[in-house]
C-alpha cells in the first residue's frame, strides 16, 4: 500500500509554473523577518505536524480500518516529503495580524508567485465522506481526493483566507535541518508592508531587502477610519528599492 500511496502522492506534488503571477501576503514576527527570512531570502517550510490546526490532513471522516489506514499513509508519506507555506490573498485583516504579526508588531511580506503554484483553502461545516473503492485502481485514491485532503480545514477556520504554496522536503539546510523556499523566480518579494505597533521604521527595512531582481515597496499599515480593516498609513512616507542598473 505504501507504494500505491506514493504513487497518488506524487500525482499532486508537483505543479508547472506559468507567466502569469499573482500576489499573496505573508504575516511574520519582526525577529523572524530581521533575524532570518530578509537576510536570508527564503522562507522556512512548514511542517504538517508544527501548523496550529490538530485536524490537518484529517478532513475525512475515516470510520473504516481501510480507510482510517489510507490516510494515516497519506499523513505518513506528505509529513516526511512535503512543506508548505501559508498565504492570505490580502493585508487587510486586523485578526491576521493580531494572530500571526505578533499584535501587529511584526510585518506582512507580499510576493509574486507562479498563478498555478497556489492552493486556495476550503472550508467545510462537517468532516467529508469517502469510502475504499476494492474495484478501483488504488482503491479509489485519485487525484480530486489528494486534492481535497490537502486543501480543506474545517469551516470556524475561513476567516483566514488561507492560500498555500506546496514543496518537496529535499535538501534540508546542513545546520539546522529544516527545509526553505528560496526567494526566486517562484516566490518573488514586492512589498512589505510594517506592522501599525511595529516599531522598526519604514526606511529600516531597505538595508534588509538588500539587492532585488524586481522593485519592493514598503508601507506603514494603519487601522482605517471608517471599517473594521487595515490600511496604509498616507503620513508616512512609502519607500521604493529598486533592481541596480547594469
Amino acid at each position: 500500500m505504501q507504494a500505491v500511496i506514493h504513487q497518488a502522492f506524487m500525482l499532486n506534488a508537483t505543479a508547472g509554473a506559468l507567466p502569469l503571477r499573482m500576489r499573496l501576503y505573508h504575516l511574520t514576527s519582526l525577529e523572524a523577518a530581521e533575524k532570518y527570512i530578509l537576510p536570508e531570502k527564503r522562507m522556512r517550510l512548514g511542517r504538517f505536524s508544527r501548523m496550529n490546526d490538530p485536524f490537518e490532513l484529517m478532513c475525512f471522516n475515516s470510520g473504516e480500518p481501510d480507510e482510517r489506514y489510507i490516510f494515516r499513509m497519506l499523513r505518513d508519506r506528505w509529513e516526511k516529503s512535503l512543506g508548505l507555506i501559508c498565504f492570505g490573498k490580502h493585508w487587510k485583516s486586523p485578526v491576521m495580524w493580531a494572530h500571526y504579526a505578533k499584535s501587529h508588531t511584526g510585518i506582512c511580506l507580499g510576493f509574486d508567485v507562479p498563478e498555478d503554484c497556489p492552493k486556495k483553502m476550503i472550508y467545510e461545516p462537517e468532516r467529508l465522506k469517502w469510502a475504499v473503492d476494492f474495484a478501483k485502481p488504488i482503491r479509489g485514491v485519485d487525484h480530486s481526493l489528494l486534492e481535497k485532503v490537502i486543501t480543506t480545514k474545517y469551516e470556524q477556520w475561513a476567516y483566514e483566507e488561507e492560500w498555500r504554496i506546496f514543496a518537496n522536503l529535499e535538501d534540508p539546510d546542513p545546520l539546522n535541518g529544516e527545509y526553505y523556499l528560496n526567494f526566486g523566480p517562484n516566490l518573488t518579494l514586492r512589498e512589505i508592508i510594517v506592522g501599525a505597533n511595529c516599531q522598526k521604521s519604514v526606511g529600516s527595512f531597505r538595508k534588509l531587502v538588500g539587492d532585488v531582481e524586481q522593485s519592493v515597496t514598503i508601507i506603514k499599515a494603519r487601522p482605517a477610519f471608517d471599517t473594521f480593516s487595515m490600511v496604509k498609513q498616507q503620513r508616512v512616507k512609502p519607500i521604493v528599492v529598486l533592481p541596480k542598473l547594469r
